[in-house]
């Protein structure tokens, strides 16, 4: 462009050398333009010395405006941005690769130079996090995060999990409580969240609120069956413990409890010994007794024979009724021999104890055993 202006320039000047010898100054000729009522006038030497500034004016502001091209400039700022979007991913990239060789320093260095980019993401925020919680700064990362939602409003819910785990793992479980809450209201079906609150609702003891989170965690299927079935016996006892000094507390839990719950053995025993403990030593039988009906459980019928309810006699005659049914059941007669020896009934005490081991051989059986053949004055039994 610039050359096609030099030679335009040259071919005007020689034009101008050519007038000036032809002797146009002193002939300059005559033009006329007449249009209508109106005319122009001029000399040939004077039009062609215009015609010559006017093309060179206008070949100038051409060479000006292809050097200063709008498109060039947009091409060239889009060129920078992506270069910088580049040099911001590779920090990124780096810092993350860092992380997981372990250099927390490199790492730290190198997701920070990345926020200074314009084109940073918000996983810069959550490296940055991460790195200072494993650096023992818990209150940095939360910094971070707190930065990383400012900046990245779209990401706040990616931002706020992290969140929601530093604070678990740094114990501060009422503030991940309300993180986790904050959270749910924005995502009621998300699985992983409702994990989460169910983790720290237990670490919390907070049974009541697990209570009522157990049907979400049921509806979204957030875990297995068999995970779910534990956690609801978990709850049961763990309102069951914490309402043990009041009888009547017991007996509604108990009421509102699942029919497979009421027959579980470790729920039951617990129930009848928290029911002992309050006080209520028939209700912890019949407890016992009514769990048997339902369901025969080893471990059920030998807590009935070691249970203190000052209630023996009571206990030996429902279990007498019982061995009509199953007069070789082990665990059935091992507790029939220990409610004989709480009722000092000691001939009937030898006896099941000796069924016992005719069946089946054990090392508590053989101590009780010969513990009351010692108190019978059998040493050499």
């Amino acid at each position: 462009m610039i050359r096609l202006f030099a030679w335009s320039l040259l071919v005007i000047v020689v034009a101008l050398t050519l007038s000036l010898t032809l002797g146009f100054p002193q002939d300059p000729g005559y033009l006329l333009i007449a249009f209508g009522n109106s005319a122009f006038e001029t000399s040939i030497f004077a039009m062609l010395i215009a015609v010559c500034v006017v093309y060179a004016v206008l070949r100038l502001g051409w060479i000006l405006l292809s050097a200063l091209n709008p498109w060039r400039l947009v091409s060239a700022g889009r060129r920078l941005r992506a270069r910088r979007k580049a040099n911001a991913k590779r920090s990124t990239i780096q810092g993350l690769l860092s992380l997981v060789r372990g250099d927390r320093a490199a790492s730290l260095k190198l997701l920070e130079r990345g926020i200074r980019e314009p084109d940073a993401s918000s996983v810069n925020f959550l490296g940055l996090a991460y790195v200072a919680n494993q650096n023992g700064d818990v209150n940095g990362a939360l910094e971070w995060l707190d930065k990383g939602e400012e900046a990245y409003p779209d990401a706040k819910s990616t931002l706020m999990s992290l969140r929601a785990e530093l604070l678990l793992q740094a114990n501060r479980l009422e503030e991940c409580v309300a993180v986790l809450q904050h959270l749910r209201s924005n995502s009621p079906a998300d699985t992983t969240l409702l994990r989460l609150l169910n983790r720290v609702y237990a670490q919390l003891e907070d049974w009541d609120s697990l209570e009522k989170l157990l049907p979400v965690l049921i509806k979204h299927k957030a875990m297995s069956a068999e995970k779910l079935s534990a956690l609801a016996d978990r709850v049961l006892l763990g309102q069951l413990r914490n309402s043990a000094s009041s009888v009547s507390d017991l007996q509604q839990l108990w009421k509102k409890a699942k029919a497979s719950q009421c027959e579980t053995p470790a729920l039951v025993i617990e129930y009848s010994n928290l029911l002992l403990q309050a006080g209520d030593a028939e209700g912890a039988r019949r407890a016992l007794e009514k769990a048997l009906k339902k369901r025969w459980e080893s471990e059920t019928l030998l807590h009935y024979g070691k249970l203190e309810t000052g209630l023996a006699l009571k206990q030996l005659l429902a279990a007498e009724q019982w061995q009509r049914s199953r007069p070789n059941d082990a665990a059935l007669l091992l507790t029939l021999a220990r409610l004989s020896l709480r009722c000092e009934l000691w001939g009937k005490a030898r006896e099941y104890y000796e069924a016992t081991l005719a069946i089946r051989v054990d090392a508590n059986s053989l101590v009780e055993y010969a513990e009351l053949m010692r108190g019978l004055g059998f040493e050499s039994e």
